[in-house]
């Protein structure tokens, strides 16, 4: 008696059990667990959606130091300008 032969009844009560044959479900599962590796990969992966995220975040984050920023140096250049002119009034 092979393998196959012993192995044979123990198959056919899985297949009756779930309805299609063997190859048809671990083809099916294995579709499934690659897919749902991929879309995990999609999800969290280095080229991700929670990446684009956080890189928005940060683009915003940056874009309102930039603004801060040119409003500190429009300040710092009123005052220079002030200095200058003050320091030109004295000599």
């Amino acid at each position: 008696m092979t393998f196959l032969e012993d192995i044979e009844p123990s198959i056919k009560k899985l297949e009756e059990l779930i309805g299609l044959s063997l190859k048809i479900f671990l083809t099916t599962a294995m579709v499934v667990i690659f897919m749902g590796v991929y879309i995990a990969n999609l999800i969290y992966g280095d080229n991700s959606l929670h990446m684009l995220q956080n890189l928005q975040r940060e683009k915003g984050m940056i874009q309102y130091e930039i603004g801060r920023l040119k409003q500190e140096n429009a300040k710092l250049h009123k005052q220079y300008l002030e200095w200058t002119d003050a320091r030109e009034g004295v000599f």
